[in-house]
């Protein structure tokens, strides 16, 4: 892989002298589950019980892949289903949601943690400023990011205040998938609160935000129109490629790692050669993936 020059000087936590990390390669045709004992499956090991059974009910009915989801991530996020559904116990949720089916999508919300914002982990965005903006007003063509889980879509549209800043906006085409159809069209609203638009800042809050006109605040026209937002599973579909960036943040860490180690490698296989993968603070790749760290949660795939 050739060296971008805008990626020499950035230094990664626990990167070694020479900047460069672990770059192990997949062979091609070799299958993730091979690597794991024949006939068995990479689950989370800690016991179910009542608790978490619901929660993967719930989840099960709304379609989703239930089995993936850690055990112990679920059991904490009980507490948070039944306060939204104003029940007291897991059966009377269950059969609640089984005579109103509309009660599911809350249900869900509150079970998978959806928190964001713009610009959440501002350091992250500002290695994406530096290093990743001026590789891609190098590449030609249309430049492609997609933000898997992508909750309400700040997320995307503050890459889309990066693109704009850089003069890129004009040549990007944007993203966000989210398993959720309430926070799907929650992104496509784009509405929020004047005190979360402001924390973009003062000049990007006068440069890049209106009034909605059914209230609050919104990223203006030309942000949301590169913009389009999709319900779909990570876990079952992968967006095809060629991406030059993916974010899939603070998603794997509540995945069981067999799971969340096909989707790495799913995703990895849809970004363009020299394409950028950004994920959560408290998540590391798989050393089988074809990256290489470039800033803390910035990995750079192989190839060009």
């Amino acid at each position: 892989m050739s060296e971008d020059p805008d990626l020499r000087h950035v230094s990664f936590e626990g990167m070694p002298a020479n900047g460069r990390g672990p770059h192990l390669r997949v062979q091609p045709g070799l299958a993730v589950a091979a690597r794991l004992p024949a006939g068995r499956r990479a689950v989370d090991p800690a016991p179910s019980g009542p608790t978490v059974s619901f929660a993967r009910w719930v989840l099960h009915r709304a379609g989703l892949d239930a089995a993936s989801y850690r055990a112990e991530s679920l059991r904490r996020r009980v507490p948070a289903c039944l306060r939204a559904l104003k029940l007291r116990t897991e059966r009377e949720a269950q059969q609640r949601i089984a005579r109103h089916p509309e009660l599911l999508p809350d249900a869900v919300s509150s079970l998978l943690i959806g928190v964001t914002g713009f610009f959440r982990d501002p350091d992250v965005f500002d290695a994406l400023r530096r290093c990743v903006l001026p590789a891609l007003a190098r590449r030609r063509g249309q430049i492609r990011a997609w933000s898997a889980a992508c909750a309400s879509g700040c997320e995307l549209y503050s890459f889309a205040i990066l693109l704009a800043e850089a003069g890129l906006l004009d040549r990007a085409s944007l993203l966000g998938t989210d398993c959720r159809a309430d926070v799907i069209e929650q992104a496509r609203a784009a509405s929020c609160s004047i005190a979360v638009a402001r924390g973009t800042g003062d000049r990007f809050f006068a440069r890049y935000f209106e009034a909605a006109i059914a209230g609050g605040w919104r990223p203006i026209e030309e942000l949301r129109r590169r913009a389009d937002w999709k319900v779909a599973d990570v876990l079952k579909v992968v967006e095809p490629g060629p991406w030059d960036i993916i974010f899939w943040r603070n998603t794997a860490i509540y995945l069981n790692p067999g799971p969340a180690t096909l989707v790495y490698h799913r995703l990895v296989a849809e970004l363009s050669p020299g394409g950028f993968l950004v994920l959560g603070k408290a998540e590391r790749p798989p050393e089988t993936l074809d990256v290489v760290p470039v800033y803390r949660c910035l990995y750079r795939k192989g190839g060009a």
